[in-house]
């Protein structure tokens, strides 16, 4: 998944919860194994709402001297694994 964004004046609706699981059912409608996104260190309320939906963090990329370009530090990949289909 590439990403998700909720306006700062829709927020706490529940949308980002909806947008995720409508990325799920899609996902396991084409058999995906699981769904995989990044989520930016300075975005806590993101990552509290990923951890939420069950997602599991995994491997975390810094920037090093590209932080000051890009705004943020590190991202970190979070999974969430879908039923195996047989």
């Amino acid at each position: 998944m590439d990403g998700i964004f909720v306006t700062q004046n829709a927020r706490g609706m529940g949308l980002g919860r909806a947008l995720l699981q409508a990325i799920k059912t899609k996902a396991d409608q084409r058999n995906c194994s699981d769904v995989r996104l990044d989520v930016i260190d300075n975005n806590p309320r993101a990552r509290a709402l990923y951890e939420r939906e069950g997602f599991i963090a995994g491997k975390v990329q810094t920037l090093g001297p590209l932080k000051h370009l890009f705004g943020f530090s590190s991202a970190t990949e979070m999974r969430f694994t879908l039923h195996s289909h047989s």
